[in-house]
């Protein structure tokens, strides 16, 4: 997830006040400290969750095992507000797997772009040896090396010549909601799907709806329906989200 340039921050301006540093009120002090603590215990997390993945790929183990949680997921890895990542809720995750579980078979080859979220709580609740998480934040490698793709959005024609219309179902998240993201996604999902038959799941706001209606109207990928299943983030955000299907039959997907 990228990755769109942020403005550079202004440069400190010193001054000549004179005088002791202004000493902080408790309760912005006792915020500090739990923040701080908050940061050290991800870390930890974070060290736990790395040194137990780097365990199984040295045992070479050739059983697919779930991966963590999507509450341990949340527990490790911060949202990174720069990147714009917003973690989808415990619920959330669990359905969203469930449903993309009913469109797989064994060979199924499924890619998650932007949303790491999703691609833990498939690979937690339905471990899959074809799944792949495509992201910028090299942070999630430790998930899943094997299955981790470095992909940034402001480079969409640079990956793997071997995902080349590779993949059966591509599940995408924009990190920014514009059309410039979207249009440079879409370069992405045109050249990685499997023409004709792959389908797309896109989880976006409806902000946004005309954007991608514009941009997939029409082949390799095809109209988008809006389906069944209502998107939850962790932390409640201030646009509403959904999500979108290319297929036909879509308007089911996550039915209950």
């Amino acid at each position: 997830m990228t990755q769109d340039q942020l403005p550079e921050s202004p440069r400190s301006v010193l001054t000549d006040l004179s005088g002791s540093p202004p000493k902080l009120d408790p309760d912005t002090m006792a915020l500090l400290d739990s923040f701080f603590k908050e940061k050290a215990e991800e870390e930890r997390r974070f060290a736990e969750i790395a040194a137990e993945r780097a365990a199984l790929a040295a045992a070479r183990a050739d059983e697919m095992k779930p991966i963590i949680s999507p509450e341990e997921f949340r527990l490790a890895f911060g949202e990174q507000w720069q990147l714009s990542q917003f973690w989808y809720s415990d619920a959330f995750a669990e359905r969203l797997a469930s449903a993309l579980n009913g469109l797989c078979e064994p060979s199924t080859k499924i890619a998650f772009l932007c949303c790491p979220t999703a691609f833990v709580g498939f690979q937690h609740f339905h471990p899959h040896a074809n799944a792949m998480l495509m992201e910028y934040d090299e942070r999630f490698a430790v998930l899943s090396p094997q299955q981790f793709v470095h992909y940034d959005l402001n480079e969409p024609d640079v990956f793997p010549e071997d995902l080349r219309e590779s993949f059966d179902i591509i599940v995408a998240d924009p990190p920014y909601l514009n059309e410039k993201t979207n249009v440079k996604l879409k370069t992405t999902v045109d050249q990685i799907i499997k023409p004709a038959t792959g389908k797309l799941v896109m989880i976006t706001s409806t902000i946004v709806e005309k954007i991608i209606q514009n941009l997939y109207g029409e082949s390799p990928i095809g109209h988008l329906k809006r389906t069944a299943i209502e998107v939850e983030h962790a932390n409640q955000l201030g646009n509403d989200f959904a999500v979108w299907g290319s297929w036909d039959g879509a308007e089911d997907f996550g039915k209950q």
